[in-house]
């Protein structure tokens, strides 16, 4: 059943003191609002949560105390919550403002990183639930898009303590609200709801193999599907999708997301000491390698041989005369009995002109061998050039791609 249009809220006063400006984004529990604070002047994002949540006293209640737990994070890594309240029955969060483009933005814009830049995001990550950790909370919902890059590069963690009054007992019934991160839920999580913060680990551990890698590190039809993997599987080393990721980085990747919360890092202080020991013992050259995936690597090499080039024609085939010239002085000379040369020459020929017609085929003809350039990622127009250069043909056709942008 299709949702219900959102209503604009533009122009809206929360609690006599917020006014809503702009909507910025939608999510499964809350849709979030660029506002002014008109009593301190300064520009703050307004996060409302569903009406679907907040009918819940029980919800209610988790919410506040959830909120007021977020707020006394002080750290320049965690997006700041000022404010908590709630205005003609629309419970919402006032927030820090942070301009800049989420994580899930930059994976899909640049994804697989180098190592520096993947290390250079992760380890702020990990040093932001290192202080959460410290003050006893959890996130619970560690993703691409709860993590954002300011323009100047400071990385920012935004939600922490909201995905906690989700998933309290009391709104199991709205279990649907994970299904949008549960690419990102640790197996114990799926299994029993528990989390700590060896769960937040995990999760940070996955955003690490994506931002190596460009992908998820379990995809599937439905939410199911993923969740049986995180429970059953192994997350792979990212250097099986792209060759040459260092193994030091394989290494925390694997342990980060140990399927077992014993064999992963403690909280994020001990996964950002990792990083930062990680980057220290890496060499520049490894630090600044531009990744290339399986899918787009080179293949073994194929000795590309001269084909034609459209318009070109089709080069003289030798003749039977010519090849008789070319043996027949030596099929005169190996015989002086009448009639033997002319025989002799007609048994020479049939192999050779096989041969040389052979030879025509798949050297410079139709069954020559050429390397197929990649094209991934190219422009159309860049990728029909490569092609054209290689002497194949190509054709067009458009499709919609969540991780490819338009006309590559």
């Amino acid at each position: 059943m299709p949702s219900a249009p959102r209503q604009d809220l533009s122009g809206r006063l929360l609690d006599g003191r917020y006014e809503i400006v702009e909507h910025l984004a939608d999510g499964g529990m809350a849709s979030v609002w660029r506002g002014v604070d008109r009593r301190l002047d300064r520009e703050v994002a307004i996060k409302i949560l569903g009406r679907h949540l907040g009918g819940d006293p029980a919800f209610a209640d988790r919410f506040r105390r959830e909120a007021r737990s977020a707020a006394r994070l002080n750290d320049p890594r965690v997006v700041a919550v000022f404010d908590q309240g709630e205005d003609d029955g629309d419970l919402f969060l006032v927030m820090e403002l942070v301009p800049g483009r989420t994580l899930r933005q930059v994976i899909h814009d640049e994804a697989p990183l180098t190592p520096r830049a993947a290390l250079d995001l992760a380890l702020p990550v990990a040093e932001a639930l290192s202080v959460a950790h410290d003050a006893g909370l959890m996130h619970r919902d560690i993703k691409p898009e709860n993590v954002i890059i300011r323009p100047d590069g400071q990385v920012k963690v935004a939600d922490f303590g909201l995905a906690r009054a989700v998933t309290s007992d009391t709104a199991t019934a709205l279990g649907g609200n994970l299904i949008g991160t549960v690419s990102y839920l640790a197996p114990e999580q799926v299994e029993r709801g528990a989390s700590d913060a060896r769960s937040d680990v995990y999760a940070t551990g996955l955003l690490l193999y994506e931002m190596l890698t460009g992908r998820k590190a379990y995809e599937g039809d439905n939410p199911i599907h993923v969740a049986y993997q995180h429970v059953h599987g192994t997350v792979p080393a990212p250097s099986e999708t792209v060759p040459g990721t260092p193994k030091a980085l394989d290494e925390v990747v694997a342990w980060a997301t140990a399927r077992d919360p014993q064999d992963r890092p403690a909280d994020g202080g001990a996964l950002a000491a990792r990083l930062r020991r990680v980057r220290a013992s890496l060499p520049v050259e490894d630090l600044d390698a531009r990744p290339v995936p399986l899918d787009v690597a080179p293949t073994t090499p194929t000795i590309a041989m001269p084909r034609r080039k459209p318009g070109d024609t089709a080069p003289d085939l030798p003749t039977g005369a010519a090849v008789g010239a070319a043996v027949g002085a030596g099929s005169t000379r190996t015989t002086n009995s009448p009639g033997r040369p002319r025989r002799r020459t007609a048994l020479w020929l049939v192999p050779l002109l096989a041969l040389l017609l052979g030879g025509w085929y798949f050297l410079a003809g139709p069954g020559a061998t050429t390397q197929v350039p990649a094209v991934k990622s190219l422009s159309q127009s860049d990728a029909e050039q490569a092609l054209t250069g290689a002497h194949l043909t190509s054709s067009v056709e458009e499709g919609y791609s969540e991780t490819v942008p338009k006309g590559r």
